[in-house]
């Protein structure tokens, strides 16, 4: 991998399971009730990022920010008490074996292939130290060194582990006179990493205090506020809900980064998505096929009645230049009119990109 601060998510598909498509509607069937059943005073728990389709998930330290530019630019940045810039960057290599998955490298493997890397990186890398570890209960390989360029000084500290079939790198890089006070955030920080599952849903334990989702492949990103519980995410599908009052609403957000990306909704799609709304006694008030963030859209209103509860709902298909999605607000009538702006702000605040 190149020096720098960029990293390459390079597979559209999930090699576990084969390039297929998947019935986006029936996730948001299931993720619903998963999220109606989070606690309504969860954990304490501070926001986190959600790297989706790298199965990354971390804490947000205060004072570490997400950059403007991630996933094409650095993880986390941060000013240090000289006043540089420190930043925490993640990169990821292609398939080492597109033939079958591997789970876990021995420390051998990522000695070797860290020694390799380094080695490409700048003639000026020099090795301060090194130790096996484990990550998140992944085997891991970890070196501390540093770099002599016309800038200066910069002193990095790399850590090295295996994850479906591709080598990770997450690294600190900072100014030399900043790393010996600032490693330990790094170290601090590296202990709340952990990998999204496919199991369950994608069920969190416990769910986060808001934070930011995620998915290179899909191009785009999904901030969700801290006062929303996230119970759910994993590699395509993001699910977060909140609680007022033995009230809730639920945010669904599912993505299809198999289908192409470029086309609108046919009229059998559209059938297709009533009727499933309608297999569920939902019924629908209002269709629109009005753009959303400039993309072709498709949207259904639907009403119901759950247990004595007057619920009101809206699935809203989009075709970014990615992929599609299906993003889904669902939740007691009441709380919807009082809670509008926010979780209008969650739909306004979704970023897509090429």
């Amino acid at each position: 991998m190149p020096d720098g601060t960029s990293m390459r998510i390079l597979e559209t598909r999930d090699e576990r399971r084969g390039t297929r498509r998947f019935p986006i509607a029936v996730l948001v069937s299931s993720l619903i009730p998963l999220l109606s059943s989070l606690p309504l005073l969860g954990i304490d728990t501070p926001p986190r990022l959600f790297f989706s389709d790298a199965r990354l998930s971390f804490e947000i330290p205060v004072p570490w920010e997400v950059t403007s530019s991630f996933p094409f630019g650095p993880l986390l940045t941060r000013k240090t008490q000289e006043g540089t810039d420190a930043f925490i960057v993640c990169q990821i290599s292609e398939p080492i074996n597109t033939s079958r998955l591997s789970a876990d490298a021995s420390v051998d493997i990522l000695q070797n292939f860290a020694t390799h890397d380094l080695s490409t990186r700048a003639t000026g890398a020099r090795t301060l130290a090194t130790a096996a570890r484990t990550l998140a209960g992944q085997n891991a390989y970890e070196v501390t060194w540093l770099n002599e360029g016309p800038e200066g000084v910069t002193q990095y500290q790399s850590d090295y582990f295996f994850l479906d079939n591709r080598f990770y790198v997450l690294s600190l890089k900072a100014n030399r006179d900043s790393f010996p006070w600032i490693v330990q955030d790094y170290q601090n920080w590296l202990n709340t990493l952990r990998f999204l599952s496919r199991q369950n849903g994608g069920k969190l334990d416990p769910p986060a205090h808001g934070g930011l989702w995620v998915h290179q492949t899909g191009g785009a990103k999904i901030e969700i506020p801290e006062d929303w519980l996230i119970g759910v995410a994993d590699d395509r599908e993001l699910g977060a809900t909140l609680a007022r009052d033995k009230m809730n609403i639920a945010f669904t957000a599912v993505v299809d980064a198999l289908s192409p990306a470029t086309h609108e909704m046919t009229a059998e799609e559209k059938k297709e998505a009533r009727k499933t709304l309608e297999d569920k006694g939902r019924k629908i008030v209002s269709e629109s096929e009005e753009p959303f963030h400039g993309l072709p859209a498709f949207q259904l209103v639907y009403e119901d009645t759950v247990d004595g509860r007057f619920v009101r709902g809206q699935d809203l298909w989009v075709w970014s230049p990615k992929a599609r999605w299906l993003l889904s607000i669902d939740g007691d009538s009441r709380l919807l009119r009082q809670l509008e702006p926010e979780w209008q702000g969650i739909l306004s605040n979704i970023h897509f990109y090429q």
